[in-house]
């Protein structure tokens, strides 16, 4: 177990929360919320660690931000511990006695004769391809100029006599107006316990995120929604003002439910 879980776990108990009552407030796997307080974060699903140990400081009362910050600390200190980068930068800092120099020496070399084989051969390809285009270009030839006098009169001959306009016609002729956009569609969820969600927005991408208890969010779509909520009797929909019934009764996970204008209609 890391001091970072130590903390936690130390704090949960000196508030008398129990596991099963963060559980039952985050609907967060317990099994989730042991391998937090263990310290094993690659028992965690990978997208949502950050959002597990959110609610987990919220539910016991701690401060997310500062706690969000020391778990970025932790992981950054246990990956750069024994990191192959780091090995090669501590043999940079050592003695030049413990590294073999005309090895390195050799190396450099190396180095300098490759780059300056590779700009060599981008000058010559480069002096090819101007070669090729410049020679192989078909010659220009001279341009005969024209008196501007004649090059008028061509103009003339060749432009057509406009065509006489009906003035008693032109009234009649009335720009049919665009139709009308169809009206936007306001979608809110209320969370009433946290949820995790997914919403789809016409052709857009998806939005995703943990609504915490109490919070609420508003998307707006042209023509339909498609969401999917971890707990759908958790969630109250409002759209274009109206409450919808609920997906689905408490406990129950829904994917992919289809809501537009039509909707209302079944409401």
């Amino acid at each position: 177990m890391n001091t970072f879980s130590e903390d936690l776990k130390k704090e949960r108990e000196a508030r008398g929360i129990t596991l099963a009552d963060i559980s039952k407030k985050t609907r967060i796997n317990i099994k989730y919320l042991e391998a937090i307080e263990q310290g094993a974060f690659d028992v965690l699903p990978q997208t949502y660690i950050r959002a597990f140990i959110k609610a987990y400081a919220e539910t016991i009362g701690l401060h997310v931000p500062e706690i969000l910050k020391n778990y970025e600390i932790h992981v950054t200190h246990q990956y750069s511990e024994g990191d192959p980068i780091h090995s090669s930068i501590a043999l940079q800092h050592q003695p030049l006695s413990n590294v073999n120099a005309e090895q390195l020496l050799s190396e450099d070399r190396k180095r300098r004769s490759i780059l300056l084989g590779m700009i060599g051969v981008v000058v010559i390809v480069g002096a090819v391809i101007f070669g090729v285009t410049y020679f192989d270009s078909p010659s220009q030839k001279p341009v005969k100029e024209t008196p501007f006098q004649n090059v008028v009169k061509e103009q003339e001959q060749k432009a057509p006599l406009p065509t006489p306009v009906d003035s008693s016609q032109t009234k009649k002729q009335e720009i049919t107006p665009p139709a009308p956009q169809p009206d936007s569609l306001a979608l809110r969820l209320i969370a009433m316990d946290s949820v995790w969600i997914t919403v789809y927005r016409d052709s857009l991408p998806p939005r995703r995120g943990y609504l915490l208890t109490g919070r609420y969010r508003t998307y707006h779509a042209q023509k339909e929604f498609r969401i999917s909520l971890s707990d759908a009797g958790a969630m109250k929909l409002v759209l274009n003002g109206t409450e919808l019934a609920p997906l689905g009764p408490r406990g129950t996970s829904v994917r992919n439910v289809t809501i537009n204008a039509d909707f209302l209609k079944k409401q």
